[in-house]
């Protein structure tokens, strides 16, 4: 029997308050009924309205846990009112048996109970509990019935006899219980519980016994009819109606919203229209204007019970790679699996530290887009850290890696989750310690998502040893904004500070699956020709496209690049920035920034490993790490000393060798520029880049088209364009003011992510993609290729965005000048290549415009 914490004991003992008034006030509203009706004379609503009274009653006498609020009100289709509170309960607060102990207290040994979940994750979870007959939440659930509980999903069949002689409990998905609009009914794809199935023939009279189904109907007057018969349908939606289920509805933000305003009230009638008897609630962060709330507890009742990890230590990591973050993260991981190791030696408590790595990419044919891919971080982890394969599992919606694993197991070897949305929410892991956000772009939302995936205490039990009774995350990239913020915005979704009114869901939506949809050319562009310029380097009497590492790479001479002074430190070298951050009250703790350090001994053939994405040549790197050690025992280092600074020495060597490698590759490419090596033209010969007539791509259903003035944009090459393919709106005013401009023939936004879409190459192995390509015209028949990358105001001065900068301007040199290009039409073509930046947005439009105009 698994103990209750004292919080959920006072939760349920407000609860028991809660239905002492309720059956009170339930009582004298039967008896005055029965006045009444000797005295026909008919009822109040105040009058029938019990729960509000039950409510303003338990709360003038403080029986409640939450200031005093105004009563919403619910009622049936036969305007019965609905009973209905919501327990407050933040991420790892134990909701689940908190439902199960309320159900309990009802002492409501039989009848039928709708368990309904947001979510098919928590739906396996939560199904994974209550069939397991060992499982805490189940055996409350059977001593509630005396130990005849029935289990159904919605598929299931039972009768009258059930109910009659069971507790049945029935999981459903929230989408199951909304109801389609009446002209869905007819349609094949129509929801399982409103079909006439004929499977519930006890709750019934025979479909021709058409008096049985009159008297049926005077008991239950809102049960649905077969419009041309006025016969009973006999689906699972009149038995609820008949059954007046009680309701437990987990995760109620998912189907009610979280504020006033984003309140979803269609959600409110459907399950109001299931005719319960009782909804109860749960939410981490409940909406005020749909919800009475009950009971609140908070996220120091959480931390008093050691129920959660706390504080959340953040850091982040300036001027790194994305490696260098993995790397610090691995270091972390090792230190606190040391710890537990150590904890089960001395106490026999079995802990296994787990990291949870956010990626951008995880689809099978999306590893070229120039986005942190999946398997790129599980070679990394591999390859260069030496993880154990069997240690890294991958989660997405198309590769469940973790299918089947007992990750809490003494025999799991699992150490490291790689995901990109699968583990929002409904799962839990207690082993889940550090928290790894690689995506740049998405950081704040993924950290507000993922936060609570790595909060709960293992067992609900602190060890008592401090680096293992915390929480880590560790953000890549410098320019996602306060981190610090970030972290605090996931506190707040998860329940655990008072700032509920200003937390946004993530999502009102139920979870969906994204949609193939074919995006095609618009009619005035189809069946035309359209390329646009690549970057080509020679091979014989033809040309094929630059390719880094057969072009460039062979060029660079390893034996000028000699290794940096230790002594010398810059801005540039990453370092490690860190916060303690706990609940809304406590202080905020900011630590100094840290050079990158290491613990561990690595051999000359480990050191280089950390070069090998920029040093092909194994021999050539471990060179390079001798000449370091070297030149450390030289300087009079010893080698306990050289061990202590190995972390910073491979920092410092990483970047030193990568800034060697690019000024070099730099150089090459300009060389060969200038010699007519490289050439950056417009082909209509092969090679050349032709673009597609059609693209496929997901976009989640009801996507909104992209509109400008409520209207949808008309000069994109492609239609339909939907918002989901922009990442941010500097982007869709970009777009906005590409659509306005009446000298574009068209303009295209490009998605990375999309195979086969446009990029250029410049010295650098990895590949631009441009945000943005567009075609102008004016007179002369003289026609412009544009093409635009828009870079956020705190992207305005890193390393990535000075080089996509320093490529653009290059190659739009290298068009202009390669002489008058024209094509088989006869038409004149010129370029234009450009940064567009967020703070100086407006200045940067005055600059594009004369160019799209005047110049032309």
């Amino acid at each position: 029997m698994l103990e209750l914490k004292n919080y959920q004991t006072r939760a349920l003992e407000t609860f028991d308050r809660w239905l002492d008034a309720l059956r009170t006030a339930e009582k004298e509203s039967d008896s005055r009924r029965e006045v009444l009706q000797k005295a026909r004379i008919e009822m109040s609503e105040a009058d029938k309205n019990y729960p509000k009274k039950a409510w303003e009653q338990l709360t003038a006498n403080g029986g409640s846990t939450v200031n005093r609020a105004k009563y919403v009100d619910r009622t049936d289709g036969e305007h019965r009112p609905i009973p209905h509170i919501c327990f407050k309960v933040p991420t790892g607060g134990g909701k689940t048996l908190l439902a199960a102990s309320a159900l309990e207290r009802l002492q409501r040994q039989t009848g039928l109970t709708l368990w309904i979940v947001p979510t098919k994750a928590i739906y396996e979870q939560t199904k994974a509990a209550l069939w397991d007959r060992a499982h805490p939440y189940r055996q409350t659930l059977e001593r509630a019935s005396g130990g005849r509980v029935k289990m159904l999903e919605k598929e299931d069949t039972f009768n009258r006899d059930d109910v009659a002689n069971y507790l049945c409990v029935m999981l459903l998905m929230l989408p199951a219980a909304n109801k389609p609009p009446e002209k869905k009914l007819k349609d094949k794809a129509y929801y399982r519980m409103y079909r006439d199935s004929g499977r519930y023939p006890s709750f019934f009279p025979d479909v021709d016994d058409i008096i049985g189904n009159r008297e049926l109907l005077k008991v239950y007057k809102k049960l649905t009819c077969r419009t041309e018969s006025g016969l009973i349908i006999q689906n699972l939606f009149n038995v609820f109606k008949m059954l007046r289920p009680v309701v437990v509805l987990d995760e109620a933000h998912k189907a009610y919203g979280t504020t006033r305003k984003s309140s979803n009230t269609q959600f409110v009638k459907s399950i109001s229209r299931l005719a319960p008897s009782m909804v109860i609630e749960l939410s981490a962060t409940p909406n005020p204007g749909i919800s009475n709330l009950l009971l609140d507890i908070s996220g120091r009742d959480l931390k008093k019970e050691e129920m959660i990890k706390l504080p959340v230590n953040v850091a982040s990591f300036p001027n790194a790679e994305w490696q260098t973050t993995l790397l610090q993260a691995a270091e972390e991981l090792e230190k606190l699996d040391a710890e537990a190791k150590s904890l089960e030696n001395n106490s026999g408590r079995y802990i296994r530290p787990i990291a949870v790595v956010r990626v951008e990419r995880t689809g099978k044919d999306q590893r070229d887009a120039g986005k942190i891919h999946a398997e790129d971080v599980r070679d990394y982890l591999e390859q260069n850290l030496h993880v154990p394969k069997d240690a890294i599992r991958v989660k997405s919606a198309v590769n469940d890696e973790l299918k089947g694993e007992q990750l809490l197991s003494e025999y799991s070897p699992v150490k490291w989750i790689i995901t990109k949305s699968a583990l929002m929410e409904g799962w839990d892991c207690s082993f889940a310690y550090l928290l790894v956000i690689l995506d740049n772009t998405q950081a704040k939302t993924a950290i507000t998502q993922l936060l609570g995936r790595v909060m709960r205490q293992p067992h609900a039990q602190v060890t008592r040893r401090e680096s293992l009774d915390q929480c880590y995350v560790y953000c890549h990239d410098p320019g996602v904004g306060d981190v610090v913020e970030m972290v605090k915005t996931g506190l707040q979704a998860e329940g655990l500070n008072d700032l509920r009114d200003q937390v946004s869901s993530t999502t009102g939506d139920i979870e969906t699956k994204a949609v193939r949809t074919t995006v095609k050319r618009r009619s005035k562009h189809r069946g035309k020709d359209i390329f646009l310029p690549l970057v080509l380097h020679s091979h014989g009497a033809s040309w094929i496209q630059l390719d880094y590492h057969r072009h460039i790479l062979p060029q660079i001479d390893w034996s000028i690049i000699g290794t940096p002074d230790p002594q010398l430190t810059t801005s540039a070298l990453a370092a490690k920035k860190s916060w303690e951050i706990g609940l809304d009250e406590d202080p905020l703790v900011s630590h100094e920034d840290v050079q990158l350090e290491i613990d561990k001994s690595i051999k000359i053939s480990q050191f280089s490993r950390h070069l090998s994405d920029i040093v092909p040549n194994s021999w050539q790197a471990a060179h390079l790490v001798k000449l370091l050690v070297e030149r450390e025992k030289n300087s009079g280092k010893s080698g306990e000393a050289i061990y202590d600074r190995r972390k910073y020495l491979t920092q410092l060597l990483r970047e030193h060798v990568k800034k060697q490698v690019e000024t070099q590759a730099e150089v090459v490419f300009r060389r060969k520029l200038n010699q007519g090596e490289i050439r950056f033209d417009l082909e209509t010969g092969q090679p050349r880049y032709e673009m597609a007539t059609s693209f496929e791509i997901f976009v989640s259903p009801n996507e909104p088209l992209l509109t400008n003035h409520h209207k949808a944009v008309q000069l994109s090459l492609f239609k339909p364009v939907f918002s989901d393919q922009f990442d941010n709106d500097l982007e869709k005013q970009f777009a906005y003011y590409l659509d306005e401009q009446c000298a574009l023939r068209w303009w295209h936004r490009v998605a990375a992510r999309q195979h086969g879409e446009y990029h250029l190459q410049g010295w650098r192995q990895d590949r631009i993609y441009p945000d943005f390509v567009a075609i102008s015209s004016g007179g002369d028949d003289e026609t412009r290729v544009l093409v635009f990358d828009t870079k956020g105001e705190h992207l305005g001065g890193n390393q990535d965005t000075e080089y996509k900068r320093k490529v653009l301007e290059t190659l739009e040199g290298a068009f202009n000048s390669a002489g008058t290009i024209k094509l088989h039409e006869g038409t004149t073509i010129k370029g234009v290549f450009q940064l567009v930046f967020e703070k100086h947005l407006e200045t940067n439009f005055a600059e594009i415009t004369p160019r799209l105009t005047a110049e032309l």
